[in-house]
């Protein structure tokens, strides 16, 4: 049975004698209805993650193979070349976009296939590899790029994956936006991170610890059941209807684009929010080798990261069915807004805590659990603050925009981080990156909260004319 009910946009007066009725633009929800819509979004997100995790052994393969890490930055570094392009494009478009399916369902539908093939292709590529080279053409072609072949191989597959990848992120949050009822959504917000988590743990314990051993089957069975639980869950979720969207008339044949950077780049008020999050993503490249320093520094193999990381997963589901629904209760009343300096400085502080105490498996297993009990709370956030401080209808627009703010500096870092660790070779120092920067976010979003209350809490809805 598909959900909800069809949409209206005059609903009728509830009673006192009348069941509760949510809404969320112009759909209507009865109790039954929403909790149909929670299983199909539960089922949506659970699929996407699991997918998501697999793309994390790319790095593992490539290594193996002999690539450094700055071969694999310097390779990165296209996609966040071509990534700031696609999104703000994509995005708007579908804002933009009136059909059948509605607004958003059409680019999960194109985008998520092509993704999920292109990933699943990632452990053949080798196989790839050997068979061209017996033609000399290619032969030749491959013995001028500076890696080796087969993991070049890996990295393009990665990087076409990663496009699509890019489409599907940015869509899959602006549906979640589009069709949860606002009162609902940090709650919601909770139980959408415990659904991650759980595809969390069963990846970290039973998955993960086979994918340097058996990676054509890890790749290509969790992405095909993971692609069809997807599709099938965007299928039965469906959309409202949406008013038409406003005519740019400034710019001649570049119209949308001049509208484009007018109303995203052009107000203190969302600059501050984007200098924030671009805070927060610069320690990313830096914290991503505390991978590395388990696997290189402390000795772990896959199947102990597995265990810890799936410890702290499991950990960090029973904090979330203890008092998700609480967070995403208070999330509710307090307003996001509220909450993201603090989420942020106590990560950064968790971050520095790490840097200093974590030797062995359990004082990185103590730390990383109580930091991902923080990540938890900080996704329920997140989640309530985006459709708090961006214009509904422009939804999708100004997430483009704020990743686009964030995609290209963040993917260039990675390069002369990549350079550093290559160098230095102490990956415990990976750790200072995401306290330093988490703490200037925790500043620059304390910033956004005060521009936020100077506006007495309503975001402005910017025309590009």
């Amino acid at each position: 049975m598909n959900i909800p009910t069809s949409p209206s946009t005059t609903p009728e007066p509830i009673t006192l004698q009348q069941e509760k009725v949510y809404t969320a633009g112009t759909l209507r929800y009865d109790q039954r209805q929403l909790v149909m819509l929670f299983v199909w979004l539960m089922w949506n997100d659970f699929s996407i993650t699991l997918l998501e995790q697999i793309g994390g052994l790319n790095g593992i393969l490539m290594q193996n193979l002999g690539a450094t890490f700055t071969q694999m930055a310097l390779l990165g570094s296209i996609g966040a070349i071509i990534c700031p392009l696609i999104n703000p494009w994509v995005s708007t478009w579908s804002d933009r976009h009136r059909g059948p399916l509605g607004r958003r369902r059409p680019f999960l539908f194109m985008a998520t296939p092509v993704m999920a093939v292109f990933l699943m292709l990632v452990p053949f590529m080798p196989d790839l590899f050997n068979y061209l080279q017996h033609f000399p053409v290619m032969a030749r072609l491959f013995s001028h790029i500076p890696m080796n072949g087969a993991a070049f191989c890996i990295g393009m597959s990665g990087l076409m994956c990663g496009l699509f990848n890019a489409v599907v992120m940015a869509i899959f949050s602006y549906l979640y936006w589009d069709v949860v009822p606002e009162t609902v959504l940090g709650r919601f917000q909770s139980l959408s991170k415990i659904v991650s988590l759980i595809a969390g743990l069963i990846w970290n314990y039973f998955i993960y610890g086979q994918g340097e051993h058996h990676p054509k089957i890890v790749y290509v069975g969790t992405g095909t059941f993971c692609l069809l639980v997807y599709l099938l869950s965007v299928w039965k979720i469906k959309e409202g209807e949406y008013p038409p969207p406003d005519v740019h008339k400034k710019g001649g044949v570049f119209a949308p684009v001049r509208a484009y950077f007018v109303e995203c780049y052009s107000q203190s008020f969302y600059l501050w929010i984007f200098v924030a999050n671009l805070l927060y993503y610069l320690g990313m490249p830096g914290g991503g080798y505390q991978f590395w320093y388990q696997k290189l520094d402390l000795k772990f193999d896959l199947s102990t990261i597995g265990w810890i990381n799936g410890t702290s997963g499991l950990v960090t589901t029973g904090a979330g069915l203890l008092c998700g629904f609480a967070i995403g209760s208070f999330t509710d009343r307090v307003k996001g807004v509220r909450l993201m300096a603090p989420c942020q400085l106590l990560l950064a502080l968790l971050s520095l805590l790490q840097y200093f105490i974590v030797h062995d498996k359990w004082t990185f297993l103590v730390t990383i659990c109580l930091k991902s009990v923080v990540c938890f709370a900080y996704g329920v956030v997140v989640g309530a603050f985006t459709v708090e401080v961006f214009p509904r209808e422009k939804l999708g627009q100004f997430c483009s925009a704020q990743a686009v703010f964030y995609q290209l500096p963040v993917n260039l870092m990675g390069i002369p981080v990549a350079i550093f660790f290559d160098h230095v070779k102490n990956y415990r120092l990976s750790f200072l990156f995401p306290a330093f920067f988490g703490l200037l976010s925790a500043l620059a979003y304390t910033k956004v909260y005060f521009n936020w209350k100077k506006r007495h809490g309503i975001a402005p809805v910017p025309h590009g004319g």
